[in-house]
């Protein structure tokens, strides 16, 4: 399935790309991650995260296989599994960014393939966790960039996510994926989102 998501930073590009390409500072922004090590350009993070009755130890890896800071695009494969074995996720993810005025429009589309317990969750369930997710890592992300946190106004802050879902069977694949993604996808858990199954 392809998700795509679009979020704006309150920044001129070439300060916000400067931190959307910075992996470590972006994992310090998702709730419940943490980056174990680097070499080069592959990164091993890890997240937890409970999806409903399921907490999972999400362990993965992502490589930076392109980066071209001239035209703002960035590709990183990544892969990542549930500790307990309870699922797993493999994605090709390519963010780009471009000036809109003051402001940095970022798009990320993602090639995602799930498995396990984790792509068994309603849309419910997997809806709610991701909006506490994207929620805390809006905030977190806006004072990275523009060392500001005033709760409910801040630039970030206002951008509620939407979503739709195209998906076979209602389930809220981007949720899903998200979620599952959250530690190694460089910042999937973001802003206003647009999903459709390939």
């Amino acid at each position: 399935m392809q998700l795509v998501n679009e979020f704006s930073v309150d920044a001129p590009l070439e300060i916000a790309w400067a931190a959307l390409t910075d992996v470590p500072r972006v994992v310090e922004c998702i709730p419940g991650a943490a980056l174990e090590s680097h070499d080069g350009d592959d990164y091993r993070a890890n997240v937890a995260i409970k999806v409903g009755p399921v907490g999972l130890t999400l362990s993965g890896t992502a490589t930076v296989v392109r980066r071209d800071d001239s035209t703002h695009e960035m590709v990183v494969r990544g892969q990542a599994r549930d500790r307990k074995g309870n699922g797993s996720a493999e994605a090709t993810v390519t963010m780009s960014a471009c000036e809109r005025d003051t402001r940095t429009e970022v798009t990320v589309r993602t090639d995602l393939e799930l498995g396990g317990r984790i792509a068994q969750f309603g849309a419910g369930v997997i809806s709610q966790v991701s909006n506490r997710i994207i929620g805390q890592f809006v905030r977190r992300l806006n004072v990275m960039i523009v060392g500001s946190d005033d709760g409910e106004t801040g630039p970030c802050a206002e951008q509620s996510p939407t979503r739709r879902s195209a998906a076979a069977g209602g389930f809220d694949w981007c949720s899903i994926g998200l979620t599952t993604l959250a530690g190694i996808a460089l910042g999937l858990a973001i802003g206003r989102t647009a999903a459709r199954s390939v």
